[in-house]
């Protein structure tokens, strides 16, 4: 019977080893165990897996992409395990990296600011000073004024700028030239003569 039991490591080591996480490890946990497949979740789990902690759990097979881990001097964590043939390699799926989300979120920092301020968090829940907040504010409101800005020019140029164009093309159109109108003009006049004569045709 299979039985997928993930581990996750503790969170002093993960903090110790890969730096400064986002979800703290009872979460970490919690959203592991919430996968479809997930049996049991191990945790905390040490960093590195060794045969002593597969026989403890029973464990047959370890899954994990084939590329090797190196950790201090060792230059694959898992050799171990493959050598016992209880290693499964698997792809590791594409663009999908943990330092690229928290990349994600620090270039768009600011904006991320303006949305926790407006969902009604406090400059204390997001470590900001004084100073930091008024700048939010600043910035926030330089967005509204152009925004206005820009709604009023659209407007100009639907009411104003596109009849004075007409005119203006009219105006330096040599005597005698047909205009906008004369040509939207011409085009109906055409189009009711050829009405009329399907007309007389039946």
């Amino acid at each position: 019977m299979k039985h997928f039991c993930p581990p996750v490591a503790a969170g002093p080591t993960t903090l110790e080893l890969k730096g400064q996480t986002v979800m703290t490890e009872e979460e970490r946990c919690e959203s592991v165990r919430q996968c479809r497949y997930v049996d049991e979740v191990i945790c905390p789990a040490p960093w590195c897996i060794s045969m002593e902690f597969l026989k403890e759990h029973n464990i047959d097979f370890v899954v994990q992409n084939d590329a090797p881990y190196p950790m201090g001097d060792n230059p694959d964590i898992y050799k171990p395990i493959k050598d016992a043939g209880m290693f499964l390699p698997v792809m590791r799926t594409q663009s999908v990296s943990t330092s690229d989300y928290i990349t994600r979120i620090i270039s768009e920092y600011d904006r991320y600011l303006q949305r926790n301020l407006e969902r009604g968090y406090s400059r204390q829940d997001l470590g900001i000073t004084f100073l930091k907040l008024k700048q939010l504010e600043v910035q926030r409101r330089v967005e509204g004024v152009q925004k206005t800005i820009n709604g009023y020019i659209a407007d100009f140029m639907e009411y104003f700028y596109e009849p004075i164009s007409h005119r203006i093309v009219e105006f330096i159109s040599p005597q005698g030239s047909p205009t906008t109108s004369d040509v939207s003009g011409d085009e109906d006049e055409e189009d009711g003569s050829k009405r009329k004569k399907k007309k007389s045709n039946c």
